[in-house]
């Protein structure tokens, strides 16, 4: 099979060819069987239930103004005709995502411009987005960052004129509209990706309704792509992504029907409760309803995963797992039984075992969104939460330290689970120098450090004369670290883990930058329908850059120079593949621009519907695409609120790919999936309930463990990641009502350090108890990554434990080449090493209880040529033809071929463009071929035979 190398953007800067994966969403849920005795309840009354749109409140402003001394924005506001006076600008600051989904920005300034369009908006360092409007215009946006130490920093906002959107809301798959729809538009601030996310700052929101024909406007737009949300009584909502507004048509919004949880509100003698508060929790938004008088109700709700729980005075109850509830479909039935008060309790401490006060606390159900409980700890670090029986990730903040997540956290009735959590302090520190390709100090570069935590603030610093720079009080754990020139959009950027109270060296060489310019058509010659987007992929580095044409089609890209590998593909690709021999290269030289025009790839793309084992569609199942062989990858993608799902294109006549799609604990299988059959069906099978319990064959019974589902043979499952694999318990008994029906392995570890196995083997619908015995400690397993080329350290290397490649490596390689995997149970496990643009290396380790087992060293070596091919790539410079890049030991590089060396003519045929170059250089595997190549010191003839 010919592969391409897939380009992991914005999260593991490194690998180079491991598969995107998405942002952690929201994942559905079977929904339980009605209770014994349900039926002889009355009809549930609705009394009340979720307005159509949600009441958004404005963003909240900065606690306190930004004062004076931290600096300020100047801000000028331009037009076509040049500076714009009295336009209304806005500054949001981002202050960090807390885990329940509520808004990371603050308000943080307005006023008008003045003369010459400026405004100086005080501002302290931090990341923000900058707004402006003014009549006749359409409002224009902006990221923008201020550094550490910048008294001022300026940036200049372009008005254009007002756009419209114009379209109907009707009922999916039908022409009959839906009248009174509300419409909310959201623009996407920065590149439209794929995976970016539009802004959910109300107030940069466009509002509108469709009329009593469904038709709806939206009036002075400012050009560029958009979320578009509509929702209406009766309907759940429906979203379109990355929509282009202008548009040369009406944009038609199908509704599909609103999804209804109906049920009961019983006492622990199974007597309706009235006036008990119901809340269903998942969505963007909780939604909540009160019982009647027989304790009925009924929730209208989105298409999706739902959590219901209940209240009565002390009393809480939930309904067991999570609901899944298709578009137009009812669940009845629901039965919440109220019980003793249960919840979460600990404390909150620093690694050093000094209670932690103030801590605020956040339950969220596990795998979902939405705030459940609040809690706050007290001086002596302790805290309480009520909440009912369920499973939930809890999300710990305090001033100072750095957050964490605990995830899926069980909670069992009429008890409270303990949860102790020790923060560290956020006292790392960053520091380095900047300096250009002959080593000279870079003056005013920005140096930004990005934290992994959950809250994701960054933090970024100007370098002094001497190119230095340091950044302090920053969280500990895996963090981005990333430089740019003054004035450059483009960052190099690499991966650190910092330390509370150490500090971590990281220094850049920055190369100057040239830019790439060109113009992207479609395959048949003619001009695009919409804007593309074009990412430049630097040959053998990592800082992937991305950026969308105009209108016409039209692109540039500023870049350090090098050698880049380009692609054009439509918006709403998701992952982006790059096909080595195909696509096109071009050598970016210092301080200029050079052209390359890109045909849009648009290639045939696997897609299907997920259905539940009740035949209706599974809202938001995660279906994952599993490829074999030498490569061995797993690409998750999420099915939408209909169930079906599209994968990103793949190369023609590439080998078939094993589907698994999940929906808490439902699994359907379906093997040999291949584009020619699309559409797939994928149907579930039922989940299953797993009970056991862990026993201990000496030393004190377990009073906590963590277990963790994997595959029989030990791999992860397919879906984790993107749904709780693992799960915290008190006690020593578990209870998993939403286990797939298969072979699994099943593995504890205590809360002090025992580990322990055991295999089982589920029937879809089944269940099953089991046993798990407790044997001794974790161990760790290390080793070290060599090239295959001379036998050096290979640093920068990928490690994954027990999975495929894709998503994030569980560490990398450092400059000595080695790693170290620690907090690893007993038993055998599968390590796989992956370097930048190169092959997997899989290697088998058992290691004992305790054990620190060393794998020894691994050779790993990049990709191997291509049969029949020089094992190159080209790029056009100026008008020549140059040797991109050349893979190690291959045909090319062999020969005595050198990257930048000018390729004249092959067998005698003179070579006017990469294409040509690619062609003519092509062969029967084994075959000689003639190059006529030119370097600085002359020309001459190279004789290379083709990789076989």
């Amino acid at each position: 099979m010919r592969h391409r190398i897939p380009l992991l953007i914005a999260s593991c800067l490194a690998i180079a060819a491991v598969l995107l994966l998405w942002f952690r969403m929201p994942v559905p849920a079977a929904p339980p069987a009605a209770r014994p005795g349900a039926a002889a309840l009355s009809a549930p009354v609705p009394v009340t239930h979720a307005p159509a749109r949600d009441s958004t409140p404005p963003t909240p402003p900065l606690d306190e103004a930004p004062a004076a001394e931290l600096g300020a924005f100047v801000v000028r506001v331009v037009d076509t005709r040049g500076p714009v006076e009295g336009a209304r600008v806005r500054a949001y600051l981002r202050v960090g995502a807390d885990g329940t989904g509520a808004t990371p920005w603050r308000r943080a300034g307005e006023g008008a411009t003045a003369e010459g369009g400026v405004l100086r908006l005080p501002a302290g360092p931090g990341d923000y987005l900058l707004s402006a409007r003014a009549p006749g215009h359409g409002p224009v946006r902006l990221e923008a960052t201020r550094p550490l130490g910048e008294a001022e920093t300026a940036v200049e906002l372009r008005l254009s004129e007002g756009v419209t959107l114009r379209g109907r809301t009707v009922v999916e798959g039908r022409e009959e509209p839906v009248p009174l729809a509300a419409l909310t538009l959201r623009p996407y601030p920065g590149t439209p990706t794929a995976w970016a996310v539009p802004t959910g700052l109300p107030e940069e929101a466009a509002e509108t309704t469709s009329d009593a024909r469904g038709h709806f406007t939206f009036t002075r737009l400012a050009p560029g792509r958009y979320a578009l949300t509509a929702e209406a009584p009766g309907f759940s909502r429906r979203t379109l992504r990355l929509l282009q507004v202008p548009r040369a048509s009406d944009v038609v919004v199908g509704l599909w029907g609103a999804s209804t949880l109906e049920g009961f509100v019983v006492d622990a003698r199974g007597q309706p409760v009235a006036n008990a508060e119901v809340t269903a929790a998942g969505g963007s938004s909780p939604v909540r309803a009160t019982t009647g008088e027989g304790g009925g109700f009924a929730l209208e709700v989105n298409a999706g995963t739902w959590f219901v729980s209940a209240r009565h005075g002390d009393q809480p109850g939930r309904v067991p797992g999570p609901l899944s509830v298709a578009p137009g479909e009812t669940l009845r039935g629901l039965v919440v039984t109220l019980g003793a008060a249960s919840g979460l309790a600990g404390s909150v401490s620093s690694v050093d075992g000094a209670p932690v006060g103030g801590a605020v606390l956040v339950a969220a159900p596990a795998g979902g969104e939405g705030e459940l409980g609040r809690a706050a700890s007290h001086a002596d670090g302790t805290w309480r939460m009520d909440l009912p029986a369920g499973d939930y990730d809890v999300t710990v903040r305090a001033e100072g330290m750095t957050g964490r997540v605990v995830e899926a956290v069980v909670v069992d009735v009429g008890a409270y689970t303990p949860v102790d959590v020790r923060l560290e302090p956020a006292t790392a520190a960053l520091e380095g120098l900047v300096v250009d390709a002959e080593g000279q100090p870079l003056e005013g570069a920005q140096v930004r450090a990005s934290p992994e935590s959950f809250s994701g603030v960054a933090r970024t610093a100007l370098t002094d004369a001497q190119g230095a720079w340091r950044l302090e009080g920053l969280e500990a754990g895996r963090t981005s670290v990333g430089a740019r020139r003054e004035g450059s959009k483009r960052w190099t950027s690499r991966l650190e883990t910092l330390k509370a109270g150490a500090v971590t060296r990281v220094d850049f060489t920055l190369a100057d930058s040239g830019s790439v310019w060109g113009q992207v058509t479609r395959a048949s010659g003619g001009p695009l329908t919409e804007p593309a987007l074009v990412h430049a992929v630097p040959r053998g580095g990592s800082g992937a850059a991305s950026t969308e044409t105009d209108a016409r089609g039209r692109f540039q890209l500023e870049l350090p120079a090098g050698v880049y590998q380009l692609v054009a593909l439509p918006p709403q690709t998701p992952a982006i593949y790059f096909h080595l021999e195909s696509d096109p290269f071009v050598t970016v030289p210092s301080g200029s621009a050079v052209r390359q025009d890109l045909t849009l790839k648009d290639d045939p793309v696997l897609s299907g519907v997920v259905l539940e084992p009740s035949g209706v569609p599974s809202p938001l199942a995660i279906v994952a695409a599993i490829q074999g062989g030498d490569f061995p990858v797993t690409r998750k993608e999420r099915a939408d609120e209909a169930g079906q799902f599209t994968l990103p294109p793949r190369p023609r006549g590439a080998q078939p790919l094993a589907l698994v799609a999940h929906n808490a604990g439902r699994v359907g299988r379906l093997s040999g999936a291949h584009e020619d059959q699309a559409p797939l069906t994928v149907r579930l099978e039922p989940a299953a309930t797993l009970r056991g319990r862990v026993v201990a064959g000496s030393g004190a019974p377990p009073d906590g463990f963590v277990l963790e589902l994997h595959e029989a043979n030990g791999e992860a499952l397919p879906w984790a990641g993107a749904w709780p694999t693992t799960r915290r318990f008190a006690g020593s008994t578990f209870l998993l009502p939403d286990a797939p029906g298969q072979a699994l392995k099943v593995t504890v570890r205590t809360e002090d350090g025992r580990t322990g196995e055991a295999q089982v083997s589920l029937r879809p619908g089944g269940s099953a108890d089991v046993e798990v015995p407790l044997t001794g400690g974790v161990a760790s397993i290390s080793g070290r990554a060599v090239w295959s080329r001379g036998g050096g350290p290979a640093p920068g290397v990928a490690v994954f434990l027990d999975k495929a490649v894709g998503g994030r490596p569980e560490a990398f390689t450092g400059q000595d080449g080695r790693f170290r995997l620690g907090d690893v149970r007993p038993g055998i496990h599968t390590v796989r090493l992956l370097p930048p643009e190169g092959r997997v290396e899989t290697r088998t380790v058992k290691v004992a209880e305790a054990e620190a087992a060393d794998v020894g060293d691994v050779t790993v070596s990049p990709r191997r040529a291509t049969p029949g091919t020089l094992g190159a790539g080209f790029s056009e410079d100026r008008g020549h033809v140059a040797f991109a890049w050349l893979t190690p030991d291959g045909p090319a590089a062999r020969a005595g071929v050198n990257v930048g060396d000018r390729l004249v003519a092959v067998d005698g045929q003179v070579v006017r463009d990469s294409t040509e170059a690619e062609s003519r250089t092509r062969g029967a595997p084994g075959t000689p071929v003639r190059l006529h190549v030119r370097r600085a010191g002359g020309e001459q003839e190279v004789l290379v035979t083709r990789a076989e």
